[in-house]
């Protein structure tokens, strides 16, 4: 039943991830409703899990009592995939605290909740909630001063990620003093967690203020030049908020503006001079629609004080037009526009706005951070400057009121040049022309690929994968080679991507051969990761389990070809193990007719080894020529680091392919291995946990899940997982060999 039902489950899983990220809510009975997914526990599964996985996206906290509920006959399944996110937000498996305290009943869009008992605190109420706790009005015993107490909401665990960003938020307001900055005065500790007393501003928000009316331009100048100056402060102590937004703005009782909320910062400097973030690869780093492009994109490492001009831009922006630069119906087609649309004129929404206002603004949105302000001091004297009446920097002196005023100064020498510019005029017309044809050119590329990428949306929506990879191909080689058109490839890519992926699922999900093919090709990548250099036969066996592979994947089906290319490329590095780059390189010329970035980048590798400089140059550029595949090259990179045995390097690479496809088993297994290599076993035991769920006839997670809980000293399970991988030996290979 199997075969018959996985199509429709692959059907159902990406039409659930569409209508959610859309804004629908489908229910699992409605996603299998006439087809026999209802009658199939696994794709039940399958979808609820998907389901659960959308929702903590979306910033909900679903529990597992709810699913039982709905469906009592997969309880046992639903609660060990509960466990393993309860897990994951402790590596060591503690007891969740709880705060003792009285009842707080607030109003109705407050549920009650326990009131915590600080030794130096008197809670007086509560005053709103966050991203990752809450907040109460509270007064200190001894020094009878009001605070905004700060911290985790009580009776639930935070995750470690979560406790590095509040300590991150610590760190960051600790090293300002700003009377523009919400001010802390103490970090303390309370059953385990920490907590805040920051300075109380309790004249509401920017958000609640735009909600009424926009803001008067000069008004919002000066508002804007006054936070400015605050960012600017942050900055030259090596902190970038990054996520600048009217809710961060808050009031103090006589109006004076104070930017909070620096848990999403990023702090530079210290010992090493190296940048400390508090968060990770693929977290959101923001609110979507207040996001600078390149954390859009995904590009955090580009964060810097330009990020922060641009949240700048964005709420001056929405106090002059009451309205973000960028929203649209869903999160992905917002983060689309901030990366690719340009903002529509604020003259256009509200045409009282002055236009040296607007041309501040909309150079703090230009899409490359290197265009913007460099600072968001030069943001505030910009600011300032059109607040006393003075001509902005933003806007250079057009070229002709430059010259009448040379012309002005010297009368002589303008006579002289009148002679030139007589002589320069066809010159400048024929300029004139050729510019106007090159514009029209360029406009015409833009009209294509902007066709392009709208088939390419169509095909999609239609479900015509195979049609959407071949359009937004199409239109990436066009952004390609058109460097005006860089603004779209961030975009074009994107899309990219989602449809090739779409299209491999649709192709994978035909396979004709069974599925034990991804057991056999995951054991062929194990065998290959943990070779044992004491073995002479250690190369040959996991060749050999590479050939078992292949031998079930069909040669001249396209469905198969990237398969068969990975598991090409892996033999070839066996091969350049054992027989070094030139019998490697052979292997690789076996596969007529496959292209792909890791595949043309790990010829170039076996080039360099031999000598052959210019013909790696040429792999590189024809590699470079490809689009990217951050999944694929990650993974390769993460698998190249775990053969060199640095594991820390390679959990991130591992964890990084998790962020962009989080139904990546392999990844997932190899990311557990590397914990275990590390010394951290409860957290590779978190891992396995979660590959035994996602499949569990694979006999490795259950061996090296008994090795983490022998390192962990619980020798029961050990024992347990041990007999279950020793049960799963025969369709396994032999896990039972890497136990030592």
């Amino acid at each position: 039943m199997r075969d018959r039902v996985q199509t429709p489950l692959d059907d159902a899983l990406d039409r659930q991830s569409r209508a959610w990220l859309a804004g629908g809510r489908p229910t699992i009975d409605e996603l299998t409703g006439g087809s026999p997914l209802r009658l199939d526990a696994e794709a039940q599964l399958d979808l609820i899990y998907n389901e659960v996985v959308l929702r903590e996206e979306l910033g909900e906290l679903p529990a597992a009592a709810e699913y039982v509920s709905r469906y009592p006959n997969l309880r046992r399944d639903l609660e060990l995939h509960f466990e393993v996110h309860r897990a994951m937000a402790d590596e060591a498996l503690s007891v969740t605290p709880r705060l003792d305290g009285t009842t707080l009943a607030d109003d109705d869009a407050t549920p009650a909740v326990a009131l915590p008992q600080l030794p130096d605190y008197e809670i007086l109420h509560f005053l709103g909630r966050g991203g990752m706790g809450v907040v109460y009005k509270a007064r200190h015993r001894r020094l009878r001063r009001h605070v905004a107490l700060k911290m985790f909401e009580p009776g639930r665990v935070p995750s470690p990620r979560e406790v590095m960003r509040f300590r991150a938020e610590a760190e960051a307001i600790a090293r300002l003093q700003h009377p523009n900055v919400v001010q802390i005065f103490e970090v303390g500790e309370w059953a385990g967690l920490p907590f805040l007393a920051l300075e109380l501003a309790e004249g509401g928000t920017l958000a609640q203020r735009l909600q009424q009316l926009p803001y008067t331009p000069t008004a919002a100048a000066a508002l804007i030049e006054t936070l400015a100056r605050a960012a600017h402060h942050a900055h030259e102590f090596g902190i970038v908020h990054r996520d600048l937004k009217p809710a961060n703005v808050l009031f103090a009782a006589d109006g004076t503006p104070k930017l909070t909320d620096f848990g999403l910062a990023k702090v530079f400097g210290g010992d090493d001079d190296a940048p400390r973030d508090a968060t990770r690869t693929g977290d959101p780093i923001g609110t979507p629609r207040y996001m600078s492009p390149e954390q859009a994109a995904g590009r955090h490492d580009a964060s810097g004080p330009a990020t922060d001009v641009y949240g700048l831009g964005t709420m001056l922006y929405e106090c002059l037009t009451g309205q973000v630069p960028f929203m649209a119906t869903s999160v992905v087609e917002t983060l689309d526009l901030i990366r690719s649309a340009e903002p529509r004129s604020p003259r256009r929404l509200q045409p009282s706005v002055p236009r040296d206002l607007e041309t501040v603004c909309l150079n703090c949105l230009h899409k490359e951070p290197a265009r913007r302000y460099a600072s968001a001091l030069a943001v505030a004297d910009d600011l300032r400057r059109f607040l006393d009446g003075k001509p902005i920097t933003a806007r250079p002196t057009p070229a002709w009121e430059r010259a009448g005023k040379w012309c002005r100064r010297r009368p002589t020498h303008a006579a002289l040049l009148a002679v030139a510019a007589t002589l320069l005029a066809g010159v400048a017309v024929a300029a004139a022309v050729g510019d106007r044809l090159e514009r029209q050119r360029v406009e015409g590329v833009r009209t294509l690929v902007e066709r392009l990428a709208a088939e390419g949306q169509d095909a999609l929506a239609r479900q015509d994968d195979d049609v959407a990879e071949a359009r937004f191909r199409e239109a990436w080689i066009q952004v390609q080679g058109e460097p005006a058109l860089r603004d779209y490839q961030t975009g074009v890519a994107g899309w990219l991507d989602h449809s090739r992926r779409a299209a491999n699922r649709q192709r994978w999900a035909q396979r004709v051969p069974p599925r034990e093919y991804d057991d056999l090709r995951d054991e062929a990548l194990l065998r290959s990761l943990l070779l044992e250099p004491r073995r002479p036969d250690a190369v040959a066996t996991a060749r050999e389990a590479v050939a078992t592979a292949l031998a079930l994947t069909l040669p001249d089906d396209p469905g198969w070809r990237h398969e068969r290319g990975q598991l090409a490329l892996l033999d070839a590095d066996l091969i350049a193990h054992e027989s070094g780059a030139a019998a490697a390189l052979a292997r690789l010329d076996e596969l007529a007719g496959y292209s792909s970035r890791p595949f043309h980048g790990r010829r170039a590798d076996h080039l360099d080894r031999l000598g052959r400089a210019e013909e790696a140059t040429a792999e590189r550029r024809w590699a470079d020529a490809l689009p990217p595949d951050i999944v694929a090259e990650r993974f390769l990179a993460g698998t190249d680091r775990v053969r060199r045995r640095d594991f820390a390097a390679a959990a991130l690479d591992f964890e990084a392919v998790l962020d962009a496809e989080p139904a990546h088993f392999t990844a997932r297994l190899f990311q557990a291995v590397c914990a275990m290599h590390l010394k951290r076993p409860a957290e590779a035991r978190v891992g396995l946990t979660a590959c035994v769920a996602q499949r569990p006839r694979f006999g490795w997670s259950y061996q090296f899940r008994g090795r983490c809980a022998e390192q962990s000293g619980d020798p029961a399970a050990a024992r347990r997982d041990f007999d279950r991988a020793a049960e799963l030996q025969a369709g396994q290979g032999t896990p039972g060999e890497e136990r030592r």
